[in-house]
């Protein structure tokens, strides 16, 4: 077998394997025969008709491509082991060149390749979360707020009173083919405070003082840093009608008020309980973002190949997870595309760069557990089963229960586990307190193939081959 390889950008590599003749000929009468089992030939058996007379009857560009159809399979087997390449996906086979000899020219995708570079070099400071007087008192404040109790009245609208209304709202110099209306809302419950902005800006002065019934049309010229880049300096007309007003009686904070709210003994004991809940809460925020930080710099000082089947499937994820999202709103997919005026190319194309972040981050938090050599044990498999099925209690979900002890399962948990041991690794190093590591064991490292990637296929595919 004559392999001629070429080695691609992006961890492909190009094979054109030239057939033997014989092999060529060999299958092209195995085909036939196969062709001929299924098709009454008149004066032969089933099978037995000559080569010939097969071709005669079916054309030798078919009988070709039924002998194509299993030939190419082995002929592409025997040049990954030829060339002792290692696919991480199925290959596909780009072009026929019907010459003699027959030459096919396939597309094989490599592993993906992950030089970390310098990631153990990286420092940077964490700061301690801190929750501060101001924001705790705001959000004591909003917790007060959400106590209001509100009552109908009839009488004009007052400050901190609630209107319930419904709304209208129109371009006043739509485009051609542009729809007028911007928004058609029923029932809204809309707080009378200068700091409400829905619809528009100042809206407060124009619902003070309305009752029950009453109608009022108002314009409003949308600012020219307005989120919306469509509405920016643009004229609107808006209309609205009183339906209801409520007013909002909010109760001043006592002993009894934080009793009621909760496990709380008093008004001082809810004050400590949620500043201990602010300060865990700002704790994690702050980890989170602190890791987020170094996920970064490390992804950016890293050099990472992959096969664009790797982005073809990630973004098919990236599909999918849309997909039941969108089912859980009882929206289809299809239906969501209408409404946005997409193709699914299109929306292929705006999650390709989430896609490709994702997949950064997830080669190098793989190659991080190589480098740093981590493990997870069957013990501490089995502390996160537990973990997670304590607060379930004794009426948990038996399928759960079996869903996570089955080899599927607990493979899905020690996954989890060792991205957590990556992670808290990484955030040691970026604090220095990790270990030091010898220089020439990452080096070393560093140039395996091995990737730590779960998503990789166990074999070659050779047999799920795609031709095109």
């Amino acid at each position: 077998m004559k392999i001629e390889r070429q080695d691609l950008e992006n961890r492909q590599v190009e094979l054109q394997i030239e057939v033997d003749p014989d092999q060529l000929q060999t299958a092209m009468q195995s085909a036939a025969r196969r062709l001929s089992r299924g098709t009454k030939i008149p004066g032969f058996r089933p099978g037995k008709a000559p080569y010939e007379v097969i071709v005669g009857k079916f054309g030798e560009d078919v009988i070709f491509e039924e002998a194509l159809e299993r030939l190419g399979q082995e002929i592409y087997r025997d040049a990954l082991e030829e060339a002792k390449i290692e696919p991480y996906a199925p290959g596909s086979l780009e072009e026929v060149i019907r010459e003699d000899p027959l030459k096919l020219r396939y597309t094989v995708p490599l592993a993906p390749e992950v030089d970390l570079g310098a990631y153990r070099e990286i420092r940077i400071p964490f700061e301690d979360a801190e929750v501060t007087d101001e924001a705790f008192e705001e959000a004591i404040e909003e917790i007060r707020q959400r106590q209001a109790l509100i009552e109908p009245v009839d009488r004009p609208a007052e400050e901190t009173d609630l209107v319930v209304i419904d709304l209208s709202g129109e371009l006043l110099d739509p485009e051609d083919d542009e729809d007028a209306q911007l928004l058609d809302m029923k029932d809204v419950s809309v707080l009378v405070d200068p700091e409400t902005d829905v619809p528009t800006p100042g809206v407060m002065e124009h619902l003070l003082g309305l009752t029950a019934g009453d109608e009022k049309s108002y314009e409003y010229t949308f600012t020219d840093d307005h989120p919306n880049e469509d509405l920016q300096k643009r004229a609107a007309k808006f209309h609205i009608k009183c339906l209801d007003v409520k007013s909002r009686f909010v109760p001043e904070w006592s002993d009894e008020l934080a009793q009621n709210l909760g496990e709380f003994e008093s008004l001082l004991d809810l004050r400590v309980k949620l500043r201990e809940n602010l300060q865990k809460q700002a704790e994690m925020e702050a980890e989170n973002q602190y890791r987020d930080e170094i996920m970064q710099k490390i992804v950016e000082g890293a050099s990472v190949e992959y096969p664009p089947i790797v982005l073809q499937e990630e973004t098919e994820h990236l599909l999918q997870d849309l997909r039941m999202r969108l089912g859980n709103q009882n929206l289809a997919l299809e239906d969501y595309l209408k409404i946005e005026g997409k193709t699914e190319e299109d929306l292929r194309e705006e999650l390709e760069p989430e896609a490709i972040e994702r997949i950064k981050r997830g080669l190098v938090l793989g190659k991080i557990v190589d480098v740093e050599e981590l493990k997870v044990e069957d013990d501490e498999i089995d502390a996160e089963i537990k973990r997670l099925t304590e607060p379930l209690g004794p009426d948990a979900d038996k399928r759960l229960l079996e869903a996570f002890e089955s080899p599927a399962g607990r493979h899905r948990i020690a996954m989890d586990v060792l991205t957590d041991k990556a992670i808290r690794r990484i955030i040691a190093i970026a604090k220095g307190e990790a270990e030091e590591q010898d220089v020439s064991t990452i080096e070393v490292n560093g140039k395996e193939e091995n990737n730590g990637m779960d998503s990789a296929p166990d074999d070659s595919g050779a047999d799920d081959m795609e031709k095109e």
